[in-house]
């Protein structure tokens, strides 16, 4: 079996520093408790949307839908198209 170590050093001057090296003061198991700890991060961190490609969906689905009529441009007020959003896209949200 091959064991590394890595060496941490913590400024206790800093804010995050210090709050960090007493959280891990307390931890019996600190190796242990330092690897959920990252792989927690990073899971979390994967998990994220990229706000671009939600951006992207939104606006192709506006689109199919016909777009938003968000004003009359000089039309009567009867024959102004009006699009309604289908329920997908409010569901899509929902499932975020």
């Amino acid at each position: 079996m091959t064991v590394k170590r890595i060496n941490l050093s913590f400024s206790l001057d800093r804010k995050d520093d210090l709050e960090v090296f007493n959280i891990l003061s307390k931890q019996k198991y600190k190796t242990d408790y330092v690897i959920k700890a990252v792989l927690s991060y990073i899971g979390e961190r994967d998990k994220g949307f990229d706000k671009e490609i939600v951006k992207q969906a939104v606006k192709e689905a506006i689109a199919e839908c016909g777009g938003i009529t968000i004003e009359n441009k000089g039309k009567e007020n009867d024959s102004c198209v009006q699009h309604e959003l289908p329920d997908d896209i409010f569901n899509m949200f929902n499932n975020l």
